[in-house]
């Protein structure tokens, strides 16, 4: 059997030995090692861009527009009423104040007559004039357009206070009545004076009756003799009653009088308070007049600054609504801030505190590279327009870029900003794609 088994063994070797010639004639010679180990190798590369795909990650980040500027941003100040520039009292690049008018544009009034009037208004705020010196201090001849009417109106309400207090109709009523009234208690005091010395006079006719009716009544004096007693004391009661009820009567035109002098005063007191305050509301009428007047012809500043024009080269030049005249820069930035305009799309991914890569417009980001931010704030809704966008504030710690170079501060520097997310693999993001795609099938 071990002889069978070895001749068969023989016969297989001999036909690997005759398949392999063969094979070799095909081939014509034998394959390198690349050809053989080429699977291995692909095998291989293959792993290690899976490995690499799961080790290297990059930000994931949304891009978004944003703008730098100062916590305190810069005024833009636009016209309110279209026509022509009467005046322009700034140059570019010159300080301005709070206040201060920059430019005027033309109405009927006079602006030097508006300001005298302002200044009159606040000079002499507390004080009452004389008719002659309201006449001088607030001439009728001021030119002031559309405040002319308000003006008429406080004239009218000062000259009546004026006359009030100079003619006093309720001063004299009063004082008057207050003479009348002590005409009237000093003939009470007269009266019961006399009424105290009567009363005297009384007792004794008194007196003088009752004896008489005692001796009338022992037959001492005749009955004649006892009335002429009896009518002499009566008449003297009656007198005495005569003096009680002139006293009463006296009382009660006292009281009338005191009841009149306090109506007086009350109502002189009311018409001094109705016109004090007529002359008050036609003052709050007229300076509202002049600031509605200001609002609308005078570009002023609103806070202390630099001012910057744009399109204004003459001061004859026509202006429309709206348009952009003046820029006022404040001159302490109190730190700088970035405004960002995010869409809708992917914005819930944004969270306060995830950084924020800034690329300036006005500094290309390859030559001096980028800031660093840090979102601050994001606003709960989206602003509505054509596209519904979230507003985000940044951070902006310094102007320090990435490159080392610190870059000047100017207003209103626009550029990218680059919210990061979070860091994924690529093959997170292979994975996420595969899912999109599946998700649709």
């Amino acid at each position: 059997m071990s002889g069978v088994k070895k001749n068969i063994d023989t016969k297989k070797l001999d036909l690997l030995d005759e398949r392999s010639d063969k094979v070799k004639e095909i081939l014509g010679r034998t394959p390198n090692w690349m050809i053989r180990w080429g699977i291995s190798l692909v095998l291989g590369i293959v792993v290690l861009l899976l490995f690499g795909a799961a080790v290297i990650s990059y930000n994931d980040i949304i891009p978004a527009g944003i703008v730098i500027t100062s916590k305190n941003p810069p005024v833009y100040l636009k016209a309110r009423t279209s026509g022509r520039l009467v005046q322009v009292l700034v140059a570019p690049n010159e300080p301005v104040a709070k206040g201060e008018v920059l430019a005027e544009i033309e109405s009927t009034a006079r602006f030097q007559d508006v300001d005298y009037l302002q200044t009159q208004l606040a000079q002499y705020q507390e004080t009452i004039l004389e008719l002659d010196t309201l006449k001088k201090v607030f001439p009728t001849s001021l030119e002031l357009g559309e405040t002319q009417s308000a003006y008429g109106s406080y004239l009218t309400a000062y000259q009546n206070v004026i006359l009030y207090r100079t003619l006093t109709p309720n001063n004299r009523e009063a004082a008057t009545i207050q003479r009348q009234l002590q005409e009237q208690r000093q003939f009470l005091r007269n009266q019961k004076r006399q009424m105290e010395l009567f009363k005297e006079d009384l007792e004794l006719s008194k007196t003088n009756f009752e004896r008489n009716k005692v001796l009338f009544d022992r037959g001492v004096i005749s009955k004649a003799e006892y009335e002429d007693a009896s009518r002499a004391y009566l008449a003297d009661q009656q007198q005495y009653e005569g003096f009680l009820t002139g006293i009463s009567n006296t009382q009660i035109a006292i009281a009338n009088f005191t009841n009149l002098l306090t109506k007086t005063t009350i109502q002189g007191t009311e018409f001094e308070n109705s016109y004090t305050q007529e002359l008050e509301n036609a003052k709050q009428n007229l300076i509202t007049a002049i600031e509605a007047w200001e609002q609308r012809y005078l570009v002023m500043s609103p806070i202390d600054g630099v001012v910057t024009v744009f399109d204004v080269w003459d001061q004859y030049q026509n202006v429309e609504v709206g348009e952009v005249l003046f820029t006022v820069v404040p001159k302490n930035t109190e730190g700088m801030i970035g405004r960002v305009t995010l869409p809708v799309r992917n914005s819930g991914k944004v969270k306060e505190g995830q950084r924020v890569i800034i690329k300036l417009d006005n500094y290309p980001f390859e030559e001096w590279g980028s800031l660093a931010g840090e979102v601050r704030s994001i606003s709960e809704v989206p602003k509505q327009g054509e596209q519904a966008l979230y507003t985000l504030y940044i951070t902006i710690e310094d102007l320090n870029t990435s490159f080392g170079k610190e870059i000047s501060f100017k207003q209103e520097m626009q550029g990218t900003a680059e919210i990061v997310l979070e860091e994924l693999s690529v093959l997170e993001r292979i994975f996420y794609e595969l899912r999109k795609v599946f998700s649709r099938n």
